[in-house]
């Protein structure tokens, strides 16, 4: 109580005013945002615009990386949407800074939501070519099944190896490129290994986060640092075969020149770094030196493969 009968007691002194980014970054629309994962979505629409441009090599329309980009983007975010409606209850204990343990947003309305984007999505493929509509839905079942039922088996690993064959293997059908058949089969391992490598490197900062009940990622069946090795394992596999799938069938080795030595540098900083310690923020560092050049390599393995 107030000593000062003129003074309002605390609870009848008017709300202080909050600044307008903290008004917007707690916003509905804000939560919205934030559900879709926006970030995994550039990536994967950058990524999907520069595999059509590579499978091309000159000879592609301008509005096929557009529609390629735009078409994986929306599948991108539906399946963030579908993830997160699924992984409430872990979200709940360990992600409370996510939309709906927030109560931003309810799970079933962010699968309600999902069915726009998804629907979008498909019609842009199916509109284009039915081969690249039934791909694209492939990539967002795939998705789907990790949520749902893979992601505490080694399957969750399968899902993102076969997402990183589809993806190449849409763009390479969207533009009608003249790859041969050799390389085409090549694209199996090789896509399939650097998606393998792609989620086992992403996921490692999580390694803590996902260590609840039966959510536990593959990865902690292999435990910490056998988890680091065989990641790397997966990526220099996936090199190794780009390089000789090259050599094999034929291409210009000197497009993945950049991206190998890139990855060779960047990883042996890496290993350094987490030998002396492993820790989230070296895993974190980890993650974003490696995991947006595993794509890259794939981009120009295309574009080697393409100008055959």
């Amino acid at each position: 109580m107030s000593d000062d009968p003129s003074k309002p007691l605390p609870e009848q002194q008017p709300p202080i005013a909050q600044p307008w980014y903290r008004r917007l970054m707690r916003s509905r629309a804000n939560s919205w945002i934030d559900l879709t994962r926006p970030y995994i979505g550039f990536w994967m629409m950058f990524t999907a615009g520069l595999m059509t441009v590579a499978a091309a090599r000159g000879s592609l329309e301008w509005t096929l990386p557009i529609v390629y980009a735009g078409m994986v983007q929306l599948l991108s975010l539906a399946a963030g949407m579908i993830n997160d409606a699924h992984d409430i209850e872990i979200d709940n204990r360990t992600r409370l800074y996510r939309p709906i343990p927030m109560r931003g947003v309810t799970a079933r309305s962010a699968l309600i939501a999902a069915a726009f984007p998804a629907g979008l999505g498909a019609a842009i493929g199916f509109a284009n070519d039915w081969q690249v509509g039934v791909i694209g839905m492939a990539m967002l079942l795939a998705s789907a099944l990790y949520s749902y039922a893979w992601r505490g088996s080694v399957m969750g690993v399968a899902s993102f190896a076969l997402i990183g064959v589809l993806m190449p293997a849409g763009a390479i059908q969207l533009t009608g490129a003249s790859i041969s058949t050799a390389h085409l089969l090549w694209l199996i391992p090789v896509g399939g290994l650097s998606g393998a490598a792609t989620y086992m490197i992403y996921k490692l900062p999580f390694y803590e986060f996902d260590d609840f009940d039966g959510y536990r990622s593959v990865l902690h069946w292999l435990g910490i640092d056998t988890a680091i090795a065989m990641s790397w394992a997966v990526l220099a596999a996936a090199l190794a075969l780009a390089a000789a799938s090259l050599n094999v069938s034929g291409g210009d080795l000197l497009w993945l020149l950049g991206p190998l030595l890139y990855l060779i540098l960047a990883g042996l900083f890496c290993f350094a770094s987490l030998m002396n310690r492993i820790s989230y923020i070296r895993l974190v560092m980890q993650r974003w030196l490696i995991v947006p050049f595993i794509p890259l390599t794939m981009i120009c393995w295309l574009a080697a493969a393409a100008g055959v």
